[in-house]
C-alpha cells in the first residue's frame, strides 16, 4: 500500500524568501533542502519518501474553515436571469432557475494574466467561462446545481516580469450568498504548510468519476486516454475532495466530463 505523508508540525519560515533550488527550496534557518510536493508528481513523491527517511516539505492546502476571509469570494457583479418581484424573499432571489454572474479574476502579486478559466464544479457537470484578457468573466449556470458548500476552481497562466508563464490552478468553497456577492477574485491566494513530514501506512482510497457517475481507475484512465478531448480534474486537498465526494474517508478525486 502506497504510504500517505502528513505534515505534522508546520513551521513558520517563509517559502517565497526561501532560496530557490531544484524541485523545491533551501531554508536558511535549518540548513536543509525543502522539498515543493505541489510540483512534483505522485510518482516522484514516492521516490523521494522512499530514500529519505526525515524530509521537510511544502504542500498546500485549503483553510480547513469556512469563515469569511478563507472564503473570499471572486465575484462583481451577480445578475438573475428571471425577474425578481418585490414579494419575493431574499432566500426566493438567490434560487432563480438560472444565475448568471460577472466577476473578475485578479492577482496578488500585480502579474498579467495571459489566461483564465472559472468553473462551478460539480461531480456530473462542469461549469465554465473564460476570463477576458483583463480578468473578466461570466459565469451561468442553473440554480438547481447550487448546494450548501459550492466548489469553484480557477485554471490560470501569469507572465511575470521576466517574461515566463507561470500556469497553476486554485480551488474554494463558497457558500451560496458569498456566490453571488460583489468581490474579486486573487488567483494565488493558497494556504502553504512547510515543515517536517509525517509518514503513516494508511491511506484512503482515490475516487474516480466520469459525468458523475463512479468507475473504476481502470476504465477511467482508459476513457481518459481513448478521449483526449473530455475534461479531465484532479483534487487533492481533503476539504474539497469530501465536499465534492460526500465520502468521509478518501484521498483524492480524478473527474472526467464528456460535454
Amino acid at each position: 500500500m502506497k504510504e500517505k505523508f502528513q505534515i505534522s508540525s508546520p513551521c513558520n519560515q517563509d517559502w517565497e524568501s526561501m532560496e530557490q533550488v531544484s524541485e523545491g527550496r533551501f531554508c536558511e534557518e535549518c540548513k536543509k533542502k525543502v522539498w515543493d510536493f505541489d510540483h512534483l508528481p505522485e510518482t516522484e513523491i514516492d521516490k523521494v519518501l522512499q530514500s529519505n527517511k526525515s524530509i521537510c516539505a511544502k504542500k498546500t492546502y485549503l483553510k480547513p474553515t469556512f469563515s469569511s476571509v478563507f472564503l473570499a469570494l471572486t465575484l462583481t457583479s451577480s445578475i438573475y436571469v428571471n425577474a425578481q418581484t418585490e414579494n419575493k424573499s431574499t432566500t426566493e432571489n438567490v434560487y432563480q432557475k438560472e444565475i448568471t454572474i460577472k466577476g473578475k479574476l485578479v492577482s496578488s502579486r500585480n502579474v498579467k494574466l495571459a489566461a483564465g478559466e472559472i468553473s462551478l464544479v460539480t461531480l456530473d457537470k462542469l461549469y465554465s467561462a473564460k476570463a477576458d484578457e483583463n480578468g473578466n468573466f461570466t459565469l451561468s449556470f442553473p440554480e438547481k446545481v447550487l448546494t450548501e458548500h459550492n466548489i469553484v476552481r480557477i485554471d490560470y497562466t501569469t507572465i511575470g516580469s521576466d517574461n515566463k508563464e507561470f500556469t497553476d490552478f486554485k480551488s474554494s468553497i463558497f457558500k451560496t450568498n458569498e456566490l453571488l456577492g460583489k468581490q474579486n477574485f486573487e488567483i494565488e491566494e493558497k494556504y502553504l504548510t512547510v515543515g517536517g513530514l509525517y509518514i503513516s501506512d494508511y491511506q484512503p482510497p482515490d475516487y474516480y468519476f466520469l459525468d458523475g457517475k463512479r468507475i473504476g481507475k481502470r476504465k477511467f484512465e482508459k476513457t481518459k486516454e481513448k478521449h483526449p478531448e473530455y475534461k479531465y480534474l484532479a483534487f487533492y486537498d481533503e476539504v474539497i475532495v469530501k465536499k465534492l465526494s460526500k465520502k468521509s474517508s478518501i484521498e483524492n478525486l480524478y473527474l472526467l466530463y464528456s460535454k
